[in-house]
């Protein structure tokens, strides 16, 4: 394979690898949670907008004394008003990493959209090595 075959490749291997994280994961986690996850009532403390997306962070206790505080991903929309009661799920093999809102749970998860995305530009560039190898 000559070097620009290696270049399509790397390409689609590091699509694959900058997409994952952001598609396969939270739908992975979302699916857990279904599952696995544990109803809680929180407290929504704050909400944010960093680079014009939003931020919601909750608290909520798993056990007497025990609080844990949760920041949601960047999203498009706000998940909670502070000060108000919200409907959790979490994890409870790691409830400081996985926990999700009932509202989120129950809306089309962003990771869809990413991992359409990533597999549109895969194909984008397997066509184009496609047509490389064909072109030789």
């Amino acid at each position: 394979m000559e070097a620009l075959g290696w270049v399509f490749v790397a390409v689609m291997a590091l699509t694959l690898g900058v997409f994952a994280p952001f598609s396969i994961v939270p739908l992975l986690v979302e699916r857990r949670l279904r599952r696995v996850g544990v109803d809680v009532v929180g407290i929504c403390k704050r909400v944010g907008t960093s680079e014009d997306r939003h931020w919601t962070s909750f608290e909520f206790e798993v056990e007497p004394g025990k609080v844990v505080h949760y920041k949601t991903a960047l999203s498009d929309r706000f998940w909670g008003t502070p000060g108000e009661p919200a409907d959790l799920v979490y994890d409870p093999s790691s409830p400081w990493r996985r926990v999700r809102t009932k509202r989120q749970l129950s809306t089309r998860s962003e990771g869809w959209a990413v991992l359409w995305s990533g597999l549109l530009v895969e194909v984008v560039f397997l066509a184009g090595y496609v047509l490389y190898l064909n072109y030789e």
